[in-house]
C-alpha cells in the first residue's frame, strides 16, 4: 500500500475546550460577568458587631472567605436582624461554592427587609448558578421594581434571559444598563456574547472594543473577541487577541488550546503543536485533556510525526476509552504507516462506539480500497455518503459519490 494514495485520510480535530466558568458551545462559547461583589457597609449600634464587620470585609478582600464567614456569624450573633450581614455572608459562601447557603442567606435579609433590592439581585445570582432560571429572573425583576436605576439588576437579569434562551430579551436589559451606565466593561462583554450569539459578529466585535477601551487588561473580553474574530474570518486578528490574554496571564491552559486550534487553522501547524504541549504543562491532570492530546496528535500526523501521533492518541484513549476520534485519528495513522490490520480495528471500535459517525465509514472505506477490497470498500463509502448527506455535508457527500465512481468505473 503506497502512502501517497492514503493522503484522502481525513484527521478530526477535538472539541474546543474553554474555562469551566465559560458558556460551551466550542467556541468556547464564552463568561457572564455581570455580577459584582456588594459588600455592604453598614453602621450598627454595637462596637464589637462594626469591628467584625470591617474585618470580615477585609478578609473577603484579601481572599479569606473563611474567615469572613466567620466575623460576619458573630456579627449576626451580635446583631441577628443586620440584613446586611445576611446579604455579606451570603456573598461569601456564594464565592466559597456554598450557592445554597447563599439562598438561605438572602432569603433571611428579604424576610428582614422586604424592599432590599441588592438581596434579590443577589439571590437572583445564586439562583441562576444553581440551575433556577425562572426564579433567577423573578429576583432581577423585583430587584428592578425597587430601583430600576441600577445598571448592574438590568446586566444580571440580561444574563438570565441568555441563559433562558432569550438572547433579544438579553440585549434589551444590557442596553439598558449601558444607558444608565456607559463605563461598565462587563456589560458590553456581555452584549458582545449575546450579539455574537445572535449573529450579529460585527455588534459583538464593537462591543469588545468597547470593554477593552474601558478596561485594556480585560482578559476575558481579548479571549471573546479572539472568538468573534476567527468566526468573522479574521484568523490573524484572533490570534493576536489569544496571545494578548497570555501576556496578562501566561496561565491559562484553556486560551494555548483555543490558540492552537486558530494557528492549526492558520496552517501554523508547529505552532499549534507548542500550544497544545504548553496546555499539557499547564493542566496535565484535567479529566478531559484527551480532547488536547487528539489535537496535538492530529497536528503531529500532519507534519509526518506518525509515531508521535499514535502516542498522543494512544493517551487520548487512556484517560477515556469512548472517544470514537481518537480511534478513527489512530486508523489513519496506523493505516499510513501500513499497519492494515490494527487500522481496520481502531475504525471498528470508532464506529462501535459511534455508528453513525461519517468519517469512519469513510476512511475504513479507503483503507480497505487500498488493501484491495474493493466490496467492502463500496459498502463503507456508500453508508458514508448516505451519512453525510444525511447530516447536511455536501462538500463531503460529493467528494465521497467521486470516490465511488472511481472504483465502479474501473
Amino acid at each position: 500500500m503506497k502512502l501517497s494514495k492514503l493522503t484522502t485520510l481525513v484527521f478530526v480535530i477535538g472539541a474546543i475546550l474553554y474555562s469551566s466558568k465559560v458558556d460551551a458551545q466550542n467556541v468556547p462559547n464564552i463568561l457572564e460577568l455581570g455580577r459584582e461583589s456588594r459588600l455592604l457597609l453598614a453602621q450598627v449600634n454595637s462596637q464589637d458587631a462594626e469591628f467584625y464587620l470591617k474585618r470580615s470585609e477585609a478578609r473577603s478582600k484579601s481572599g479569606d472567605l473563611k474567615g469572613a464567614i466567620e466575623d460576619l456569624n458573630q456579627v449576626l450573633r451580635i446583631n441577628p436582624n443586620f440584613a446586611g450581614a445576611y446579604i455579606n455572608r451570603g456573598e461569601a459562601r456564594f464565592q466559597s461554592g456554598d450557592v445554597k447557603g447563599a439562598i438561605e442567606d438572602y432569603n433571611q435579609a428579604i424576610r428582614i427587609n422586604p424592599n432590599f433590592a441588592l438581596a434579590y439581585s443577589n439571590r437572583g445570582v445564586s439562583r441562576r448558578e444553581s440551575g433556577d432560571v425562572k426564579g433567577a429572573i423573578e429576583d432581577f425583576n423585583q430587584a428592578i421594581r425597587i430601583n430600576p436605576n441600577y445598571g448592574e439588576f438590568y446586566s444580571n437579569r440580561g444574563a438570565a434571559r441568555r441563559a433562558s434562551g432569550d438572547v433579544k430579551g438579553a440585549i434589551e436589559d444590557y442596553n439598558q444598563a449601558i444607558r444608565i451606565n456607559p463605563n461598565l466593561a462587563p456589560v458590553y462583554n456581555n452584549r458582545g456574547n449575546a450579539r455574537r450569539e445572535s449573529g450579529d459578529v460585527k455588534g459583538a466585535i464593537e462591543d469588545f472594543n468597547q470593554a477593552i477601551r474601558l478596561n485594556p487588561n480585560f482578559t476575558l473580553t481579548y479571549s471573546n473577541r479572539g472568538l468573534a474574530r476567527a468566526e468573522s474570518g479574521d484568523i490573524k486578528g484572533a490570534i493576536e487577541d489569544y496571545s494578548q490574554v497570555l501576556r496578562l496571564n501566561p496561565n491559562v491552559a484553556e486560551v494555548y488550546i483555543i490558540r492552537g486550534l486558530t494557528r492549526r487553522a492558520s496552517g501554523d501547524i508547529k505552532g499549534a503543536i507548542e500550544d497544545y504541549s504548553q496546555a499539557l504543562r499547564l493542566n496535565p491532570n484535567d479529566e478531559k485533556t484527551y480532547i488536547t492530546y487528539i489535537n496535538r496528535g492530529t497536528a503531529l500526523a500532519i507534519l509526518g510525526n506518525l509515531k508521535g501521533a499514535i502516542d498522543d492518541f494512544n493517551q487520548a484513549i487512556q484517560i477515556n476509552p469512548n472517544i470514537a476520534l481518537a480511534y478513527i485519528n489512530r486508523g489513519n495513522a496506523r493505516s499510513q504507516l501500513e499497519n492494515v490490520k490494527e487500522a481496520m480495528e481502531d475504525y471498528n471500535q470508532a464506529l462501535r462506539l459511534n455508528p453513525n459517525l461519517a468519517q469512519g465509514y469513510l476512511n475504513r472505506g479507503l483503507t480497505r480500497r487500498e488493501s484491495g477490497d474493493e466490496k467492502g470498500a463500496t459498502a463503507d463509502l456508500q453508508r458514508a455518503s448516505e451519512l453525510f448527506q444525511q447530516q447536511g455535508k455536501i462538500a463531503e457527500y460529493q467528494s465521497t459519490l467521486n470516490l465511488l465512481r472511481e472504483i465502479n468505473n474501473k
